[in-house]
């Protein structure tokens, strides 16, 4: 028996000197990576504004647990805590009441300050300095040098805003 050989034949039925497995060429090369690069500006600023989303959005969750944290604490001890909001340290922490005498104020950090800027990536939070306080029943209050309730904070990464506002009992309302 006889091999028989097949060869791939032109237009012109002579044979194709290029195989299939010639390889590409550079201009080839040169259309798909333009086409990638072209590809790649169009989908840079949708990427990156989801991306600002995301983080805006992990910064406002950050805080709600924050002051649900706060609200619990001051229930679960009977004492008065105190919610930090730093903006220009962009910043916030929660600190309670430990003392047992009454008029003496010893303040033990329950949860550390977070520092916004470098754990959610270009977040900054807007507004005035505030200490949002909560009674031993977890309510808030704006007793001593505690700030009104009903504050609205605003986190903040280039476009992308997210408002929060605690209402005059405390409770977490998102915009």
């Amino acid at each position: 028996m006889h091999a028989i050989q097949r060869m791939a034949l032109s237009a012109a039925g002579r044979p194709d000197s290029r195989s299939p497995a010639a390889g590409s060429s550079l201009m080839e090369i040169a259309l798909v990576l333009g086409a990638l690069g072209v590809l790649a500006m169009v989908a840079f600023p949708s990427l990156s504004r989801s991306r600002a989303k995301v983080e805006v959005a992990a910064a406002r969750r950050a805080f709600a647990a924050a002051q649900a944290l706060a609200r619990q604490v001051a229930a679960q001890y009977g004492r008065l805590s105190t919610l930090h909001l730093d903006p220009q340290a962009n910043r916030f922490w929660i600190t309670i009441d430990t003392s047992s005498i009454v008029g003496v104020e010893v303040l033990d950090t329950v949860q550390p300050a977070v520092d916004l800027g470098g754990r959610f990536a270009g977040v900054v939070v807007e507004g005035a300095a505030r200490r949002l306080c909560f009674d031993p029943r977890g309510l808030a209050t704006a007793r001593g040098d505690c700030d009104l309730p009903n504050a609205t904070v605003v986190f903040r990464s280039g476009a992308v805003a997210d408002t929060v506002t605690i209402s005059r009992l405390g409770r977490l309302l998102k915009r």
